[in-house]
């Protein structure tokens, strides 16, 4: 009896440390995931904002006015070429 007691002893210990290993490998993994989740924040803040300036320089008014100011004219007829592409 004392062995079978020993041997129980060393399994409860065993499975008292694999809980107490899988428990703390689960903290790590949601600080992990909690850090990415408020990066993924942060990604999303900067597509937004990324977007919204596209979208203000894709607007006509604004590029018309660009050009204007840098003194820009849309080439003449005489300085388009027409290239043929074969096959």
């Amino acid at each position: 009896m004392n062995k079978l007691n020993v041997f129980l002893l060393v399994l409860v210990l065993v499975s008292a440390f694999a809980v107490v290993t899988v428990q703390d490998r689960s903290r790590q993994y949601f600080i992990v995931l909690d850090k990415a989740q408020k990066g993924e924040g942060v990604l999303n803040d900067d597509y937004s904002r990324l977007k919204i300036t596209q979208a203000k320089l894709a607007n006509h008014q604004f590029i018309q006015q660009s050009a204007a100011e840098q003194q820009l004219q849309p080439p003449t007829l005489a300085q388009t070429q027409m290239l043929v592409v074969k096959p």
